[in-house]
């Protein structure tokens, strides 16, 4: 059966309504011959006369009736549609799926979304974290938060700050081992090294205008810096960790910073999303309020959460 189109039935009912094919032409903004020309394909795909039409008036026919009825009903019907779900579409409701790496997660669940939800409390997220960049086309997402430079051109990267690494230990670890007082001294203690295995054997450190590389061993490995601060927490050794990443355990004296005047160099952080104008309203208002606060994503080396103690050690502790 061939489709009747929508169009071609609100022609058809404000033809009606207004019972001038003139008049309707006005209203929609279209020319009289287009409208003449939707009346008869609707006519030609019902098989039936729907209006008699001369030069000065025109009558609605049987058929003509039954038509109107419905076609009035369908008309509204589908206008209500678009209003429903326009009014959708402005408000910030419904779900946001989001994907972070696994050291922003905590950040994000405890400090930066939770403002957001109070303030749209129709709103719901999916924080899926993951340090691998997902293909947000095939993984569906509305954003991702990621650290580095980002490679596909298909998607928006906005900066919104940037992240380095800083050296910590446990309280426990130092006790036994004593503290390192140079970059260079960081040679003799075990470190506890994350990514791929040839780069993370060497550490880029800066202090102020001055960077070394320092070459470290160490007996434990692994692939991020979440699962290297849980081996650093349990006493293994000395690792660099992300600002962000580190608020507990600073909090509780978990983990102690060392060699508070180096840290590792910035990455940038972006937040990336697809292209294209017409993005839900929740998604707008998430990018809207992420970029209001982009001074809650800087996290440098004299970042408040790294302010929190100095060494609990006794001072002969703190030797080689």
């Amino acid at each position: 059966m061939e489709t009747i189109d929508f169009r071609t039935l609100s022609i058809f009912v404000t033809t009606c309504r207004l019972m001038s094919l003139t008049q309707c032409a006005e209203e929609l903004g279209l020319p009289k011959s287009t409208v003449s020309k939707a009346i008869s394909k609707l006519e030609d795909q019902l098989q039936a006369r729907l209006l008699e039409r001369s030069t000065r008036k025109i009558e609605i026919t049987d058929a003509g009736r039954v038509t109107l009825r419905r076609a009035s009903l369908l008309v509204e019907e589908f206008k209500s549609l678009r209003e429903d779900v326009r009014d959708i579409e402005q408000q910030v409701q419904g779900l946001l799926r989001i994907s972070a790496p696994f050291a922003m997660g905590s950040y994000l669940a405890q400090y930066i979304l939770p403002p957001f939800l109070q303030q749209w409390p129709k709103a719901q997220v999916s924080l899926e974290l993951s340090n691998v960049f997902d293909d947000l086309f095939i993984q569906g997402m509305d954003l991702a938060i990621r650290v580095g430079q980002i490679a596909d051109d298909r998607l928006v990267a906005k900066e919104v700050g940037y992240v380095t690494q800083v050296l910590v230990a446990s309280p426990d670890y130092l006790r036994k081992h004593g503290i390192p007082e140079s970059p260079e001294d960081i040679r003799q203690h075990n470190c506890i090294t994350a990514g791929v295995a040839q780069e993370s054997s060497f550490w880029t450190l800066v202090s102020k205008n001055t960077t070394k590389s320092i070459e470290v061993q160490g007996n434990f490995h692994c692939e991020n810096p979440e699962t290297a601060k849980k081996a650093a927490t349990g006493g293994v050794g000395i690792a660099q960790i992300p600002v962000n990443s580190m608020i507990c355990e600073l909090e509780k004296q978990e983990l102690i910073r060392i060699l508070p005047d180096w840290h590792a160099t910035y990455k940038p952080i972006y937040l990336v999303y697809r292209s294209g104008v017409n993005k839900p309203k929740r998604v707008s208002a998430l990018l809207d309020y992420l970029l209001s606060i982009k001074e809650h994503f800087e996290f440098g080396p004299d970042h408040q959460l790294c302010q929190y103690q100095q060494c609990p050690l006794e001072p002969n502790q703190n030797r080689l």
